[in-house]
């Protein structure tokens, strides 16, 4: 292998091993995780919204306004722990499937199609829950008990879950968790890669630039926001109940009939605004970790 070659981040990736990929996205995903982590604090504050005895907000501002005032800065990372270890496993997992995959995929063509793109993001997010789960059950917990009255914290959450539901409590929403993150991973890591070749392609963007990460990611972003915010809906409303609905499908059926279509994009626009800049600092933070680790391992 020639030094050029070496130096050419898309030819080692491609060559690369898949756990190292995989943790690299785990540690931008994590990194997007940190710094956006109140928009998801208040996303999910306004998906519940009044719902299951939590509080009510008059909308975006109000929320925002009544969790500082009731809590401080700080409880806008209520739950952040649960979050982290939801997002490390999960994303090293994803990570690691979409670029294995998109290996078995490129077959017979020099590129990937879009639609063999868009097979392998969604079978990666779908393998992901089956390690993300537990967290992300934790976090919508915690985060929907801001005075921690319920749960004093990670660990008592996990305990009082065991407690209540046994240790399938942390799987509580595993199907709509699939589907959510088969629809996020889809479109996000497919958009993602489709957008970054276009502006490679078509407006002579340079792969390895910073500009070209944040064009491509912005797109995946609002792609993925659009498509996902149902779905995420009913997993945030059903993976918070201790008790309550059958499964997911009956939760989707209740907001249908008692609420309308509309409810499933409650809290659309923090989610909006949650989702795109966590997909422009998770994807610019793996395309930095990629160009500063991959050369030193593989040169």
């Amino acid at each position: 292998m020639d030094i050029q070659r070496k130096k050419d981040i898309s030819f080692l990736v491609s060559e690369a091993n898949l756990l190292v990929l995989g943790v690299l996205g785990g540690l931008a995903s994590c990194t997007a995780e940190t710094f956006t982590f109140p928009l998801d604090n208040v996303k999910t504050r306004m998906q519940m919204n009044g719902k299951q005895g939590l509080p009510t907000y008059l909308g975006l501002s109000d929320c925002i306004i009544k969790t500082f005032k009731s809590q401080g800065p700080f409880g806008f990372y209520r739950g952040l722990s649960a979050a982290l270890l939801r997002q490390m496993p999960y994303s090293t997992a994803r990570i690691a499937a979409y670029e294995g995959l998109k290996r078995v995929f490129t077959g017979d063509v020099q590129e990937v199609p879009f639609l063999r793109k868009l097979t392998a993001g969604g079978l990666a997010g779908a393998i992901g829950c089956v390690f993300g789960t537990p967290g992300d059950v934790l976090k919508i917990r915690m985060i929907n008990d801001p005075a921690k009255t319920i749960y004093s914290g990670l660990i008592d959450c996990g305990r009082k879950t065991i407690q209540a539901t046994g240790y399938q409590g942390f799987l509580k929403g595993f199907w709509i968790n699939v589907a959510r993150a088969t629809v996020v991973n889809a479109c996000e890591l497919a958009s993602y890669d489709t957008f970054k070749v276009l502006g490679i392609k078509k407006l002579g963007m340079d792969p390895d630039k910073f500009v070209t990460h944040v064009f491509a990611s912005t797109m995946a972003g609002f792609i993925a926001a659009v498509c996902s915010s149902p779905v995420d809906v009913i997993k945030t409303r059903y993976m918070n109940q201790l008790q309550g609905d059958k499964n997911a499908l009956r939760c989707a059926i209740n907001i249908f009939k008692n609420e309308g279509v509309l409810a499933f994009y409650k809290g659309f626009l923090p989610y909006f605004f949650r989702i795109t800049p966590w997909t422009i600092l998770m994807f610019v933070s793996f395309e930095q970790y990629k160009q500063i680790v991959l050369p030193k391992i593989y040169y």
